[in-house]
């Protein structure tokens, strides 16, 4: 009895290390821009704060003049993995029409120049251009992921526009 006992323990203990070790990386949550209903949701990798940019002005709107570029924002990240001083990120852009119709899908749009110094990738950004085929009036659901190509960090940015004339 005595054996299955500590027995029983050492296993309880392994697990509880092996958590801790593990666990001190991991996070997950959403973060959300309550003006324009930006929302980012992430995993081992976190940002400070997730807003849009638009002619360098902060967001407090979604409405895009068709034709204009935005950007979508992630401030602060924190949790990247870095290799021999480096870290590299993926970055995929869906753009979809509310019928779920999709009108752009980028599976990578850092493939092929995806190392980056640290330092330089503390504030992860996508530009996204608007036009044909979209129209005046429509909305428009954008998403874009971010990704460490180094570990299992993942931030999930998702929005809804609307395309409108040029005021």
């Amino acid at each position: 009895m005595l054996y299955q006992k500590s027995g029983y323990s050492f296993n309880i203990l392994l697990i509880a290390m092996l958590s801790v070790s593990t666990g001190c990386h991991y996070s997950a949550g959403v973060k959300k821009d309550l003006r324009t209903g930006l929302s980012s949701s992430y995993k081992n990798m976190e940002p400070e704060k997730v807003f849009l940019v638009m002619n360098k002005e902060v967001l407090t709107h979604t409405d895009i003049p068709l034709g204009e570029k935005f950007m979508v924002v992630n401030e602060n990240v924190k949790g990247l993995e870095e290799r021999e001083g480096k870290i590299s990120l993926g970055c995929s852009l869906k753009i979809t029409d509310q019928k779920g119709k999709i009108l752009l899908e980028a599976k990578d749009l850092f493939e092929g120049k995806d190392l980056f110094k640290p330092e330089d990738a503390s504030m992860l950004k996508c530009t996204v251009t608007t036009g044909d085929p979209m129209k005046w009036e429509e909305q428009y659901d954008i998403q874009v992921v971010f990704w460490d190509k180094y570990g299992d960090g993942k931030i999930e940015n998702k929005v809804t526009i609307r395309a409108i004339d040029v005021p």
